[in-house]
């Protein structure tokens, strides 16, 4: 089948799709199901109208740049006109891809299905709980409660202090003991005590990514401590970015108030502190918090970010190793966003569809080269 081929089977399932078909059109198609079962399964996949909105949308965000620039020299009416076209373009791209990918290879299309989907399975709850006497336990489930849960009890009894960790490709939800939730990311590891005692609830942020939900308690304040700085809360929500490969610590607040250790800083609520860890130096700005809590929820958000830091949220979510063949590669900005939950190889189809860069697996590492 050639590309020319593929265009026009594309073109007729963007109008089966949207309802546009005529008649001709729709006894043409019906025709070419009917030649292979191969080409039903196709329309099946297409006509899978979630799939296709999450992956339009995903599309079109990673475009908004160049679509908004166009959108901003035009009249209010002429910019829907635009938007609208340019969601179909985003569809009928969709749609060719997936013909490519069932007949430019007909002779393996197994395979190339294979290489499709090679990049980047979706990420699962998952967490290791560890104690002092270095007994570790697999923990089941998305979420462990130190407060209700009994089935551990005898391994844990022995030892005040816990440490649980997060592995690539994972993430996990914690309940501690006065009640207080986290939301542990990919690759990170929390310290904390079976029982809370005296007059303070401590915990240490080794390293990694955590949202804190606190349970509210005067007499007692919540301390998040880690090597280069401490936060103090009474109750609140708030997001911690500390990774050990990263040069800050970064700290967004959704709700309450946080005062940071460095410099007695207090946030408020939608403001972030940029703590330099070589410096020590501490930057407050007002952010959008979703930005940098949806992946609580299962999302991916970003806007205006460098591709450095895409791929090195996608390397700890999905567990890979990315490689620049350029260094300038990393200073390329990105937008777009996408459910955390889906196969990761769909984000990087759409970076490699601006044009922009490519990317090529060699065993476990994916190198990034300029298109």
């Amino acid at each position: 089948m050639t590309p020319k081929d593929c265009e026009h089977i594309a073109h007729l399932l963007f109008l089966a799709y949207t309802g546009e078909a005529s008649p001709d059109q729709q006894e043409e198609l019906s025709r070419w199901l009917k030649e292979d079962k191969h080409h039903d399964d196709l329309y099946r996949t297409i006509m899978d109208h979630e799939r296709i909105r999450s992956e339009q949308e995903v599309f079109l965000l990673f475009n908004q740049q160049r679509a908004w620039a166009k959108i901003s020299q035009k009249t209010y009416r002429k910019s829907k006109i635009l938007s609208t076209n340019f969601l179909r373009y985003a569809a009928v791209f969709i749609c060719f891809i997936c013909v490519s990918v069932y007949f430019l290879y007909p002779d393996k299309p197994e395979k190339k299905i294979e290489i499709a989907e090679l990049f980047l399975e979706p990420i699962s709850p998952k967490a290791i709980l560890q104690n002092e006497q270095d007994v570790r336990i697999s923990l089941p489930g998305q979420c462990y409660s130190i407060k209700d849960s009994t089935r551990h009890k005898k391994q844990l009894e022995t030892s005040e202090i816990l440490r649980i960790y997060v592995p690539k490709g994972g993430e996990f939800e914690l309940v501690l003991a006065d009640g207080t939730r986290v939301w542990m990311n990919s690759e990170t590891e929390l310290k904390f005590p079976r029982a809370f005692t005296g007059d303070k609830r401590q915990v240490e942020l080794v390293s990694g990514e955590a949202y804190f939900d606190v349970r509210k308690d005067r007499t007692k304040p919540f301390i998040v401590r880690n090597k280069n700085l401490d936060l103090t809360v009474l109750g609140t929500q708030f997001n911690i970015q500390n990774y050990s490969d990263e040069h800050e610590i970064i700290t967004t607040l959704v709700e309450g108030a946080v005062q940071l250790s460095s410099d007695k800083t207090i946030l408020h609520p939608g403001e972030q502190a940029t703590y330099n860890k070589a410096t020590r130096e501490t930057q407050v700005e007002t952010v959008d918090t979703e930005l940098f809590t949806a992946w609580r929820e299962g999302r991916l958000i970003f806007k205006s970010t460098r591709l450095e830091t895409v791929l090195k949220q996608l390397s700890r979510w999905y567990d890979v190793k990315f490689v620049y063949e350029e260094e300038r590669l990393k200073d390329l900005i990105f937008s777009g966003k996408m459910k955390k939950y889906d196969n990761g190889n769909v984000i990087l189809g759409i970076l490699k569809a601006t044009g922009k860069i490519d990317f090529i697996q060699q065993d476990s590492v994916i190198h990034v080269k300029r298109q």
